[in-house]
Order: structure tokens, then C-alpha cells, then sequence
């Protein structure tokens, strides 16, 4: 492009129009037109506000119109009284320099503005100005901010509940599992250090340690429970939170009735968490808060999603933001949290006839229909083909604790009809040595890594393997005999229980009977 090109191009720009002429109007000509025409205020103004000219979205920015401006305007005449000196500030500094700042405006609800001054190429004692409305903007910064500072108080809350819940939890092991293991190793190592002597009283005494350390396996198994119950892996929501349900109305004296659909489908292990875990806490807020007697949980399917719901009838709570009702001590944003995650939402109902907590997750194409009841016997005994009456029987033991594996290799050392085949340490290993070594028994641990005791059972009946299941467990509960014929395994015992129950299930369970050890060590076989 020729210098002289340049040079007219530019005297076009600084003369858009005839400012004194025709202020307030379009000034004719493309590049006025297409000024005109921008989405972002423009004016051409003196240092001391007198505006020269403006387009259109400028004076809309202001709450302005063409009729309003005369000429000879200035910019002190529509904003605030008390925007105005740094105003004028910023536009002293921008005949020299870019300058930016934000005023208010009151036009059609408080708006924000940016604007921007500058000097106007080389036209003397002129700036130009650009404004831009960040109304939308400035909200939007401030509910990130309001956001932020929730996440984090509530970050915050969830760090010092978690070292609530270490603090007791230590206190808890401290005081009771701690305290008995003691006097256990007292009395056993009073045993060991008389052993060579007559002692009428060592049979009494090694008793009582073998009581203790029973109580010992009691509690643990309860805190390990109430941590994460296995069955929600396993055997799905459903289960979990019948099992749940029985526990929480023994321990609380509060009446809770469960309906759940018999279609029940199993979610991903988030969503079934996620709903375990509000119910968990939402039974909790009504021994804490409702002091209601009654409560109703109950579970619908729609085409699209499933809701759950936990209702009491007691006294209701302030719905306000940081007050009321406090789930685990993170407040209602830790429910929605869960099923925010999920795609899901929490609705809540309160008034002083009872709360409703209804939480409602989708459903995707991909989630199964699996009831927990599902139970189909086969005829394995009277179909399957005679073995020689010498041959020994072949057992899988399959547990993840190599020090349970060798107990039970101790209890198995002196039957001469049984032998031990193969052992696996997790759910996965336990369905290939089925597959490869074909054994008549497997002792299955109920809670293990890659897939518990439950799901492994499910995987080998899918397959069309037949051997017997015998379930060994340290985790027992009301309805697990039910959930153990829906998984079509033969019967359980408890580890507790194992010395007077495990040779005895074994032999049960291989004669085509059903055991089940029972927590008093009254076991029976049906």
C-alpha cells in the first residue's frame, strides 16, 4: 500500500464524521456505519467529558438515546454523582495513555459497564472511549467466589469430621478391642509360663482367653461392617440396605419400613454408595433431629431415573442455607455433592409434620436388570456321575489372608477323605482355578479385593460350573442365609465358629445338604 494511500485512510479514521455538525447522529460513510453497527460502546469525547460522538450501543450501555444528547453533552450528566471525579481521572490519564476503569449504571437494574480511554490517533486534546457491558461477567466472578468459599469451608468441614471420626474410632479400639486383647495375652501367657506345672484352673483360664478374643473378632467385624459393608459390592443396593435396616431399627428402637421394586436394577458402585451412604445419613439426622419413631425408605423406578426416598414424621428444620438438618456434619451440600457427581439431584421436604429427602439419580442404558432374589437350584446332585468311594475330595480355599488359609489348612490336616487342591487369594483367581482344577468344594471368603465372595459365587453358577459353595465368613448378618441361597451357595460358616463348624459344613455341604453357622455357635444343618 502507497504512503499517500496510508496517509488518507488515516485522515478518514480521525474524521468519522462532522462531531459538531451532526452529534448524536450516525455520520455517513461505511466505516461510520459499520462503527455504528459494533456490539461494544463507542465515543469520541474531550478530556473533560464533552462528547463528540457516540454510536448507538454506546448510548444503550448508558440508558441513553439519540434524543437525549445534544450537542455539547457531557459524560458527567449520565452516571452517578459519586462516579464521576475518578471518572475524570481516567480520562485525564487516557488523552496520554490507554486507561481502563468500570462505572455503574442504574438504567434497567444495576449494570455494570468496562470502559476503556485511549488517545484518539492524532487528533489533539481527544480520547477515545470503549465500553462493554460485564454485568453478566461480574455475576458470574461473583458466584464462582460465593462457590469457592463454600467448597472450601466445606473441604474444610469434611478434613476436621475425618479426624472426628479417626479420634473415635482410636478411642473406640482403645477402650474395648484394645483392653480385651490385653487381658487375653495376659491369661495366655500366664498358660504358656505354667504349662510344665499342674494348674487345675489353665482349662478355665484358656477358656476365658478364647472368650475374650471371640468378643475381640465380635467388635471388629461390627467396625468393619458399619465402614463399608461388603454387600453393597457383592450383592448390590437392595441387600445393603435391608441389611442396613434390620441393624438401625435394632440399635435405634425407630420402626423403618423399606419398599423397594422387585426389578431393582444395580447401578454403578458410585451411584449405589452415593444412595447407601445419604440414607445411612439421612436415618441418622432422625435419631439426631426428628426425634420421630417411624420411618419409610422407599425406591421408585421411572423410565429415566431412580429416586430414593427417606421420610420421618417428626418436627421438620430450617431449610436456610447453614442451619437445620446436618448429614455427617457437612450439611445438605454434602448430600448434593454425592449425587451431583452423578448427574443426579437432592430435593428436600420439611414442615412440622415430618422431612422428606429425595434423592434422584439417572438411569443409563447400560445398568442391568439383577434382583437380589434370584435363585435357580440346579439338580447338580442326582445328575452328576458317581466317584469311587476312595477317591478324596478336592477343595478350593479362597480367602485373601494368607493366615486364614492356613487355619483352615490346619483344621483339613487330619481328614484323610478331604484334600486340598488349589488355593486363590481373590474372587477373580478363585473363578480361573475352578475352571482349571475342577474342585467338588469351594470355601469362599465373603469380603476380598477383585470381586467378593458373593460375586465370585455368581460368576462360576453363570458359567455352568457346579462344584459346592460353602461360604467362610467374619462379616454375619440378619438375612444372610437368604442372600446366600439367592447367590446358590450351599450354606456358611463363621470364621468365629470354624473349629467346631467348618469340618462339620464341609461334610454337610458334600452330602448335598445346606449348612449354616449361626453367631452362638449353635450351628445346624438343614
Amino acid at each position: 500500500m502507497s504512503r499517500a494511500r496510508s496517509k488518507k485512510i488515516r485522515r478518514e479514521e480521525r474524521l468519522p464524521g462532522d462531531w459538531n455538525g451532526h452529534f448524536g447522529k450516525s455520520a455517513d460513510g461505511p466505516l461510520s456505519s459499520l462503527i455504528d453497527s459494533l456490539a461494544v460502546g463507542v465515543a469520541v469525547a474531550t478530556p473533560d467529558g464533552h462528547l463528540l460522538y457516540t454510536n448507538s450501543r454506546f448510548l444503550e450501555l448508558l440508558g441513553q438515546s439519540s434524543r437525549n444528547i445534544s450537542s455539547g453533552s457531557n459524560l458527567k450528566s449520565f452516571v452517578a454523582a459519586a462516579s464521576w471525579p475518578p471518572l475524570q481521572e481516567a480520562m485525564s490519564h487516557g488523552a496520554v495513555e490507554t486507561t481502563e476503569g468500570e462505572i455503574k449504571v442504574s438504567e434497567n437494574g444495576l449494570r455494570t459497564i468496562r470502559v476503556s480511554f485511549s488517545p484518539f490517533l492524532n487528533a489533539p486534546a481527544t480520547i477515545k472511549i470503549t465500553a462493554t457491558d460485564i454485568t453478566d461477567l461480574v455475576k458470574a466472578q461473583s458466584a464462582l467466589s460465593l462457590s469457592k468459599d463454600s467448597m472450601n469451608s466445606l473441604s474444610s468441614r469434611v478434613l476436621e469430621l475425618q479426624d472426628e471420626e479417626r479420634r473415635r474410632l482410636a478411642r473406640d479400639l482403645h477402650d474395648t478391642v484394645g483392653q480385651e486383647i490385653v487381658v487375653a495375652l495376659m491369661t495366655l501367657d500366664t498358660i504358656a509360663r505354667t504349662w510344665d506345672k499342674p494348674d487345675p484352673n489353665a482349662r478355665r483360664n484358656l477358656l476365658e482367653a478364647v472368650d475374650w478374643l471371640r468378643k475381640v473378632e465380635s467388635e471388629i467385624r461390627t467396625f468393619s461392617y458399619l465402614l463399608h459393608p461388603p454387600l453393597l459390592d457383592d450383592m448390590g443396593l437392595a441387600s445393603a440396605l435391608s441389611w442396613y435396616m434390620e441393624g438401625f431399627s435394632k440399635r435405634s428402637g425407630i420402626s423403618v419400613q423399606l419398599s423397594l421394586p422387585e426389578n431393582l436394577p444395580r447401578l454403578s458402585l458410585q451411584a449405589e454408595t452415593a444412595l447407601f451412604r445419604i440414607t445411612q445419613e439421612s436415618l441418622s439426622n432422625v435419631i439426631r433431629h426428628s426425634r420421630s419413631k417411624q420411618a419409610w425408605v422407599r425406591i421408585v423406578l421411572a423410565p429415566n431415573n431412580l429416586k430414593l426416598s427417606i421420610r420421618d414424621e417428626g418436627r421438620g428444620f430450617d431449610q436456610t442455607p447453614h442451619a437445620g438438618l446436618a448429614l455427617s456434619g457437612v450439611g445438605i451440600e454434602g448430600m448434593r455433592g454425592r449425587l451431583r457427581s452423578l448427574g443426579g439431584n437432592l430435593d428436600l421436604r420439611s414442615g412440622p409434620h415430618g422431612t422428606e429427602v429425595v434423592a434422584s439419580v439417572p438411569l443409563h442404558a447400560g445398568d442391568a436388570i439383577r434382583p437380589d432374589s434370584v435363585r435357580a437350584r440346579r439338580q447338580r446332585e442326582s445328575e452328576a456321575t458317581p466317584v469311587s468311594a476312595g477317591r478324596a475330595k478336592g477343595i478350593l480355599i479362597v480367602d485373601d489372608h494368607e493366615v486364614a488359609r492356613k487355619g483352615i489348612r490346619f483344621l483339613l490336616n487330619e481328614e484323610d477323605d478331604l484334600e486340598i487342591c488349589g488355593e486363590a487369594q481373590d474372587g477373580l483367581e478363585a473363578f480361573d482355578k475352578v475352571q482349571r482344577l475342577s474342585p467338588d468344594l469351594v470355601i469362599l471368603d465373603l469380603n476380598m479385593p477383585g470381586g467378593g465372595g458373593f460375586s465370585a459365587a455368581n460368576r462360576i453358577r453363570n458359567a455352568g460350573l457346579t462344584p459346592k459353595i460353602l461360604i467362610y465368613t467374619t462379616h454375619t448378618f440378619p438375612g444372610l442365609e437368604r442372600i446366600a441361597r439367592a447367590a446358590d451357595c450351599d450354606g456358611f460358616v463363621v470364621k468365629a465358629n470354624a473349629t467346631q463348624d467348618l469340618i462339620r459344613g464341609i461334610r454337610a455341604v458334600l452330602r448335598g445338604e445346606e449348612f449354616y453357622s449361626s453367631l452362638n455357635s449353635k450351628a445346624q444343618t438343614v
